[in-house]
């Protein structure tokens, strides 16, 4: 139940610090107050403004209307005093925006009747949330009669002015969430091995075969050679035995035929 007022009526006459500037939208062009009941001190939202008065001394006054009430209930109330801009019901995330000194609208329930008042925060006890939401607890003193007492987070309204609060919250937590993740990315970056790889290498990965004219100029000779010096320093009083097991030797086998031996 939101309490609706046209800029054009009464904008003017609810220009008081006390009654705060109000949310305004443009699509329906509308501001969100309460007011304060003179019969019983408790705070609700306004249905309507019906009326504006000026009176020769004091703030200007207004004829409301609370929502979710009939005309026998209307009040003539104080601008400054009893109207102000609507507070806000705390979501589960929003336990944070609510510290101890702050001026709060608490949901109060009595023998008789449960209402809301105007309430400071004593002290806040902050627990591990879970499936059910916030599970935090509030010492409060109610400004009406001065009684204390524990409460959750649900029987509470925050006032307007601590919005900022949250938006500095969110806005330290996208903050650190970029940090995270720059910081994976610089990790994962010098975490990856770097193999620095000829051109000739390279070449020979990709095309998987060999130079075949190096290995059959220059590995087998090589191999030939050291094989003539193994048989020379076993048998060094036979030379005949070194160019016989080396080099091939050739016998005629026919007319115009050779025969190649070992």
């Amino acid at each position: 139940m939101v309490g609706k007022v046209s800029h054009t009526g009464y904008l003017n006459v609810l220009d008081c610090p006390a009654a705060g500037a109000g949310r305004t939208t443009s699509e329906n062009s509308y501001m969100e107050f309460e007011s304060k009941s003179a019969r019983d001190g408790a705070w609700y939202d306004v249905g309507t403004f019906l009326s504006h008065r000026y009176l020769d001394k004091g703030d200007p006054e207004v004829l409301v209307r609370f929502a979710g009430f009939g005309p026998d209930e209307d009040e003539w109330l104080n601008v400054c005093k009893h109207v102000r801009q609507r507070s806000l019901p705390c979501e589960a995330s929003e336990c944070v925006a609510v510290l101890p000194g702050d001026l709060i609208l608490c949901f109060q329930e009595g023998k008789d009747q449960a209402l809301y008042f105007d309430a400071h925060v004593l002290d806040a006890q902050r627990r591990r949330h879970d499936v059910r939401g916030c599970r935090c607890r509030f010492l409060v003193r109610y400004d009406h009669d001065q009684s204390e007492e524990i409460v959750p987070l649900r029987k509470i309204c925050r006032r307007p002015a601590t919005d900022y609060r949250l938006l500095q919250l969110h806005a330290a937590n996208d903050s650190a969430a970029t940090d995270q993740q720059k910081t994976r990315v610089d990790t994962s970056k010098a975490n990856t091995p770097r193999v620095a790889v000829s051109a000739t290498e390279t070449t020979q990965h990709n095309t998987g075969v060999a130079d075949p004219i190096s290995q059959a100029n220059v590995s087998q000779p090589a191999k030939t050679i050291n094989e003539a010096e193994t048989l020379s320093a076993a048998n060094p009083g036979n030379p005949s035995l070194i160019s016989t097991a080396v080099f091939p030797t050739v016998t005629a086998s026919g007319p115009g035929e050779k025969h190649v031996g070992n």
